[in-house]
């Protein structure tokens, strides 16, 4: 018999706390009370099977602990972890790291004499191994030649070997099981140790006590898999040119034992120890990658301030603990080598609404390292920033979280996105998704604005993809109403205008609403323009008279998109890959890229082919076919290259679908350059 999880970790919060009660481990593990008593009918079997004494309890329900039971778990005998009752985590544990430091064929054998249990029991363990290794793409087999073992890529099992390593040394008397399970003999252990202080010299740093405890484990098993042929494969998962003159590369020299000679990939990997080690003093300040990113973290704290709507105190000083903190950071979020970590959840809790705007603030950051930041990595930086925050007495303001989702287009769901920012400055915006993505993330936003419905349980507004600012004013007054209960009139122009032809004559009703329309717009909204808009390139200095094409007519809707496609690709803005991925993703002309029926928009990511930011446009002169009779006479290829460069054109785009005069002045254009005029009317 062996202990489960949950019997293993209330055993050990009795013998370390005798005091304890039964209510407080209900509280403290979540638990019934009929729980906590299962699990120790469970504990009471499993120490009555190993002979040892049971444990009672008093009427008033404290516990009763033999002195043997003590004496035989007490952290002060030395041999304590022979006795130590590994829990089935603690068991896939050891014996992963078994997997990836012996030396002989592993069998069966091996891991039942060293973890004390049953043959079945080793084998549940071994499929827990095989899901603790998952998500390296790392397979546990088994051959009677070799015995069991890890098969993988070296990089990949090296990643599992570092987060193993930091798992069990947080364990109990996890330092003894490393050396016991890795065979590390105490005369080497104490070279390594050396070795990194003299590191620590020639670096002219100081690693946090915690990465030197555990830095010397990892350089053993390093050198261990190395001496037994494992060898990291030269496939550029390592960029030699940006490690190769650092410091620390240099560092490792001290390491290398004996005059060995160590493969390049091998003195980079133990470099990228080095670099992703916490360090609470540092002259590395003149790194030449440093300004960048420090002028990254300011601009990350200057968006989180807006975000935040509060003034830092002393930001200079927080910007300086940031930097200490992201130089070895840096380089673990390059190479991929964050950890889990346990705190990400208690953070989450803690810091919920700092976190999210932490996040959603420091893209300049993120930009900049070129790599998606883990939510480990997210936490610590929450973590310092709500530190400095509690520190200095600053407060968050709550806002209600928001989120646009959108089925189609990456370019039609952050125009969305910046149109209802620009809309609500009382929310805070998750960024743009898909609605796959959405339940694929299990976000929890308070409010969910989306073009189609979607099944949640959250406050869900069904939005137009283009509004007109009428629209907008009708939103904004619904959306304020429900979600704070604000009484706002919502005035529908269709029932007003019913009302006024029961006392008059109305002749032009189409420009009566218009009219009607225009001026509530004008009273009840203006439009925000954010910075980014601001800044964007307008219509007219994109879609310049070179990027026009006019011909009567065309036979297909693939045929529109390359002749539409064909300035950009003399221009070398993009290749001919983005245009068959524009026509592989919209085979027909579908509705959600149309602009009120008027422009069509066909576009795809920029990883398929965009070199340059651009737009080009094609007018057909007898239209193509749309839905419900309609007729598109406009297409207008979409070439981004980030998430917002484009936004203010294609607001100008909405402007002039909207506007009937103008479309039909497009229409009547039977030249590039009498198109372009058109276009410069709107800037």
């Amino acid at each position: 018999m062996y202990l489960d999880e949950r019997s293993n970790k209330l055993l050990k919060e009795v013998l370390a706390n005798p005091d304890t009660s039964n209510v407080q481990l209900e509280k403290k593990y979540r638990l019934t009370r009929r729980q906590v008593s299962y699990s120790f009918q469970k504990i009471n079997e499993w120490l009555k099977g190993n002979n040892y004494p049971a444990i009672s309890r008093t009427n008033g329900g404290k516990f009763v602990i033999s002195p043997i039971i003590m004496e035989l778990f007490a952290p002060s005998d030395t041999s304590a972890h022979k006795k130590y009752i590994a829990s089935e985590t603690e068991r896939a544990q050891l014996i992963s790291l078994l997997l990836m430091s012996g030396e002989a064929e592993l069998s069966l054998i091996h891991f039942t004499s060293l973890l004390d249990v049953s043959k079945n029991t080793i084998l549940r363990d071994l499929k827990n191994v095989q899901k603790l290794v998952d998500p390296f793409q790392v397979k546990v087999s088994y051959s009677r030649t070799n015995g069991y073992e890890l098969l993988g890529s070296e990089w990949n099992i090296r990643k599992a070997l570092l987060e193993v390593l930091t798992f069990i040394l947080s364990m109990y008397n996890g330092k003894a099981l490393i050396e016991e399970y890795m065979g590390i003999a105490d005369q080497e252990l104490e070279g390594i140790k050396k070795q990194m202080e003299e590191v620590e010299r020639t670096l002219n740093s100081r690693f946090i006590d915690e990465r030197m405890e555990i830095l010397p484990y990892i350089i053993a098993a390093i050198f261990k898999r190395i001496r037994n042929g494992k060898m990291i494969e030269e496939n550029g998962q390592i960029d030699y040119d940006s490690l190769s003159d650092t410091k620390e590369y240099k560092a490792t020299e001290i390491l290398i034992k004996d005059g060995c000679i160590l493969p390049k990939s091998e003195r980079l990997f133990i470099t990228i120890q080095l670099l992703t080690s916490k360090i609470v003093s540092s002259s590395l300040l003149t790194d030449e990658k440093l300004p960048k990113l420090a002028a990254a973290l300011a601009s990350s704290l200057d968006r989180f301030e807006k975000n935040a709507c509060i003034v830092l105190k002393d930001k200079e000083k927080l910007l300086n603990k940031l930097l200490l903190h992201m130089k070895p950071a840096y380089y673990r979020i390059k190479h991929q080598l964050t950890m889990e970590y346990e705190l990400i959840e208690k953070v989450k809790n803690e810091f919920d609404a700092l976190h999210f705007i932490v996040k959603d603030s420091f893209y300049p950051l993120e930009d900049f390292i070129g790599s998606d930041i883990a939510e480990g990595e997210w936490m610590f930086i929450t973590v310092l920033i709500g530190g400095y925050l509690i520190s200095s007495g600053e407060n968050i303001q709550y806002k209600k979280r928001a989120i646009v989702l959108c089925p189609n287009g990456v370019s039609i769901s952050k125009l969305m996105e910046s149109t209802l920012k620009d809309l609500f400055p009382e929310f805070y915006f998750y960024h743009a998704l898909s609605i796959r993505e959405f339940h694929q993330l299990k976000l929890e936003p308070d409010i969910i604005f989306s073009p189609v419905p979607v099944q949640t349980n959250k406050r869900l507004f069904i939005v137009e993809r283009f509004l007109t600012d009428y629209e907008k004013v009708q939103l904004r007054q619904r959306v304020l109403k429900e979600i704070y209960g604000l009484n706002a009139n919502i005035i529908d122009i269709d029932q007003l205008l019913s009302t006024i032809e029961q006392f008059a004559t109305i002749k032009e009703r189409d420009q009566l609403k218009h009219a009607l329309q225009e001026q509530i717009t004008a009273v009840g909204f203006k439009e925000n323009v954010t910075e980014r808009s601001v800044q964007a390139p307008s219509l007219a200095s994109i879609l310049t008279e070179n990027m026009i094409v006019v011909k009567k007519n065309i036979s297909s809707w693939q045929e529109a998109i390359q002749a539409a496609s064909k300035p950009l690709l003399d221009s070398g803005k993009i290749t001919s890959d983005y245009v068959e991925e524009m026509i592989k993703q919209y085979p027909t002309l579908k509705p959600h890229i149309v602009l009120r029926n008027v422009i069509a928009l066909p576009h795809a990511s920029p990883e398929f082919g965009v070199n340059e930011f651009g737009m080009s446009l094609l007018k057909l002169e007898e239209g193509l076919d749309f839905q419900e009779g309609n007729i598109v006479h406009f297409i207008i290829v979409l070439a981004a290259t980030d998430k917002s460069k484009h936004l203010t054109a294609l607001r100008q785009l909405i402007k002039i679908s909207q506007n009937k005069e103008e479309v039909l002045h497009w229409k009547s254009s039977n030249t590039a350059g009498e198109l372009y005029q058109a276009i410069q009317r709107y800037g």
